[in-house]
């Protein structure tokens, strides 16, 4: 599901839907690649504003990516 992550940059949108809220669009804002045990771009401090993060393995397994995009305001 998520193997296409590696493609996104900074600046790049993407659009979550579901039936009750309907789709909210999110603007990637930091991208990392980490070790499994570092864990600080997980950081749930957000000042009140919705974000998604979004997490997947590297080619080779060793590191995660970790995608990280603000609400846009429409």
């Amino acid at each position: 599901m998520f193997y296409n992550l590696k493609k996104l940059k900074i600046g790049n949108t993407l659009t979550i839907s579901d039936n009750t809220i309907g789709k909210i669009e999110y603007e990637i804002y930091s991208i990392y690649n980490v070790f499994p045990e570092d864990v600080s771009p997980l950081s749930q401090e957000t000042n009140g504003q919705r974000e998604v993060t979004l997490i997947t393995c590297t080619n080779d397994s060793k590191q995660r990516t970790i995608i990280k995009a603000k609400e846009q305001k429409l």
